[in-house]
């Protein structure tokens, strides 16, 4: 069998799996990336043997392109996970929440979190989750939170913490797998934990005096680079806290999994040591014996990577949404097709594709009123690593997009270098014209339907990067005559697949 011709990976949706579920079915065998059979098709499924499926998401599980329509419900009706323009933040109970965080905020300043304050937070996110969850268009509508707090004139430090916790939430809700009331009642604690982590993730603000201007010198991003421990300190003795969201806090700038260079902060080596040295002032007071114990299980769970990074890259992603959406005292808010694209950006130092691609395709679209951020006819830059780790960059044109989806249909220009700066965070900032080597070929890559080792890391647009976009542009048409301008225009207001 031709793998990479006749297979097609499968995506867990909700709705197919919900679908096996209830029809007690297993519709099609199911291979691994090579072709060999992982399970078999099975008519009186168990839920037990759907489980096994499950388990093989991350690594990728795949079936027959010609099965399609056994895998997928009501193939050639409108489909129900459409997207709706149905907004689903509860005004009032997100500015109730963005209020006691005020309070909080302010409270804390001058005395230590405590259990009362624990318990106020877990009313006020508990009673978001459950609204949230009660909406018929759950899955569809609108995470309208920027429209809810643009108004409300709360302070910048609530408001991120405000959007950054609903944000989690919705992302969080959204990618469960959840089918009987043992998985709601789990998948519930589990949101609402990493609810709770958001919500307390900055709270080492507090007790710092952090610079309210733009271009902070190093010394200064160092400085701040200290607010996730400090927060981790300020929750770790509390008994009303569970165990991974102080894990969450005490981690929540290290989303990055993987190897090479990236922005993780702090670093596991000074994390460690960090950890330690307050494990050895405290290991004797009795007062903090909870805390001494907590640094001992966080060290462990740090130096054997068992710490949970699904939750740390939702946490991080929706933290940086939240900023970039937020008037800061040195900027403007941005829109959320703008943050959008600066995310995707600025994310091959900071995030793994499935954080991306979890974000894009559970929240993107609907955080930014159903606009996709990513057209037929846009250029991106894709980035893949060959067997020797070596990063291969190349530039292609999205031909073909699924909503919002970060890995559609794409045709190759050619190779290109990026360019690197590092002003205390590591990015791309930017091509090199002159290194373009176009290919001729056009070669078409689908990246949803294969398992292709490339995955976008730049979009390149008119807005954000107008000369690198209009020299590509440029070079693109000159190489290909047929690619006039009214096709790129009608390409890029084609309709989303």
């Amino acid at each position: 069998m031709d793998a990479a011709r006749d297979l097609q990976k499968f995506d867990f949706t909700e709705e197919v799996i919900q679908h096996f579920r209830e029809n007690r079915i297993i519709p099609v065998d199911f291979y691994n990336k090579h072709g060999q059979i992982l399970i078999h098709k099975k008519d009186m499924a168990t839920g037990d043997d759907i489980s096994r499926l499950q388990k093989f998401e991350k690594q990728g599980i795949y079936f027959l392109t010609a099965e399609i329509a056994k895998i997928h419900p009501g193939s050639g009706k409108k489909s129900s996970l459409d997207p709706s323009f149905d907004k689903l933040i509860n005004p009032t109970l997100t500015l109730d929440m963005s209020r006691g965080a005020t309070d909080l905020l302010s409270d804390i300043k001058k005395f230590p979190l405590n259990g009362d304050h624990v318990k106020e937070i877990n009313k006020s996110i508990n009673a978001v989750l459950d609204d949230f969850k009660s909406s018929p268009n759950m899955e569809t509508g609108l995470v309208n939170i920027i429209e809810v707090m643009k108004n409300a004139g709360m302070p910048v430090d609530s408001e991120v913490l405000t959007k950054r916790t609903v944000i989690a939430m919705a992302l969080k809700v959204r990618a469960a797998k959840v089918f009987t009331k043992v998985d709601m009642d789990q998948k519930k604690t589990e949101q609402m934990n990493l609810m709770m982590a958001s919500y307390l993730a900055d709270i080492g603000y507090t007790q710092m005096k952090i610079p309210t201007h733009a271009n902070l010198k190093p010394e200064e991003l160092e400085y701040i680079k200290n607010h996730p421990i400090i927060s981790y300190l300020m929750i770790a003795n509390l008994p009303e806290i569970e165990d991974p969201v102080k894990s969450v806090v005490l981690n929540h700038h290290r989303p990055h999994r993987g190897e090479g260079m990236n922005n993780n902060y702090p670093q596991t080596k000074p994390l460690v040591q960090k950890l330690q040295g307050y494990r050895e002032k405290y290991k004797d007071d009795f007062r903090k014996n909870l805390l001494a114990t907590d640094i001992q299980r966080q060290v462990k769970s740090i130096l054997t990577n068992a710490i949970s990074y699904e939750d740390i890259g939702i946490l991080s992603i929706a933290g940086e949404f939240a900023s970039l959406t937020t008037p800061q005292p040195w900027r403007e808010p941005m829109d959320g097709l703008k943050a959008m694209k600066l995310i995707l950006n600025n994310s091959f130092f900071a995030y793994n594709e499935k954080t991306l691609k979890d974000f894009f395709d559970h929240v993107g679209l609907s955080l930014c009123d159903n606009q996709p951020f990513v057209k037929i006819g846009d250029y991106v830059i894709v980035a893949s690593q060959d067997s020797n780790r070596k990063v291969f960059f190349e530039i292609c044109i999205i031909k073909d997009s699924h909503k919002n989806s970060i890995r559609p249909m794409l045709e190759r220009i050619g190779t290109i270098r990026p360019k690197f700066a590092n002003n205390g965070k590591v990015r791309i900032s930017g091509f090199e014209m002159g290194s373009l080597t176009v290919d001729k070929r056009r070669a078409i890559f689908n990246l949803e339907r294969n398992a292709d080792p490339r995955r976008i890391i730049y979009l390149v647009d008119p807005e954000i990067d107008p000369e690198f976009f209009d020299s590509l542009d440029r070079k693109v048409r000159e190489t290909y005559p047929s690619r006039t301008s009214s096709d790129s225009d009608s390409a890029s207001k084609a309709p989303v697949s």
